[in-house]
C-alpha cells in the first residue's frame, strides 16, 4: 500500500486530522509532487490564487441537518476520484426538492471545478450555493461548496 493511502486512511479512522495528514503528504516529497507541480502551472497572464480549503456546509434553520466537510486543497490530487461523488453529501430530500426547482446538481463538472482549484485559477470561490424548502422537515436548507 502506498504511503499516500496510509495517510488517508489514518485521517479516515481519526487518527490524525486533515491538517496533520497534508504536512505529511508534503513532507513525502513523492515523485507525484512533481507532476502535480507542472499541473499546478496557471496560464501565462492568469492571477493564480492559493486556495487551502475546499468547504461543504450543508445547514437548516431548525438544526436538523448540519454537515461541514474541510478538505485540504492538496488531497485533492489524492482524492481527485471523489470529484463526481460529491453529489452524494447532499441530502436525498434536498436533493429531490433542488431536482424539482430545476437545480440539477449532477449537471455540475466537478473535476474542470478541482482542476481550476489546483491551478488557482478558479474566477470565483463560491462552486455551489443553493437554497432548499425541506418539506418533511419544514425548514429551508442550505448547500455552500466553496475555497477558501
Amino acid at each position: 500500500m502506498n504511503e499516500q493511502l496510509k495517510i488517508l486512511e489514518m485521517i479516515e479512522k481519526g487518527q490524525i486530522t486533515a491538517a496533520e495528514g497534508m504536512e505529511l503528504l508534503e513532507a513525502l516529497g513523492t515523485a507525484s509532487e512533481t507532476e502535480t507541480k507542472s499541473y499546478l502551472e496557471p496560464a501565462s497572464g492568469t492571477v493564480r490564487r492559493n486556495y487551502k480549503f475546499l468547504k461543504i456546509k450543508v445547514t437548516s434553520e431548525n438544526n436538523t441537518v448540519n454537515v461541514n466537510v474541510n478538505v485540504p486543497i492538496r488531497l485533492l490530487t489524492t482524492l481527485g476520484e471523489i470529484a463526481g461523488k460529491m453529489v452524494v453529501l447532499v441530502p436525498s430530500d434536498t436533493r429531490r426538492n433542488m431536482e424539482q426547482n430545476g437545480i440539477d446538481i449532477t449537471s455540475i463538472d466537478f473535476v474542470k471545478i478541482i482542476e481550476d482549484l489546483l491551478n488557482g485559477t478558479l474566477d470565483d470561490p463560491n462552486i455551489v450555493d443553493v437554497e432548499a424548502w425541506d418539506e418533511e422537515h419544514n425548514t429551508n436548507v442550505k448547500v455552500k461548496i466553496y475555497v477558501d
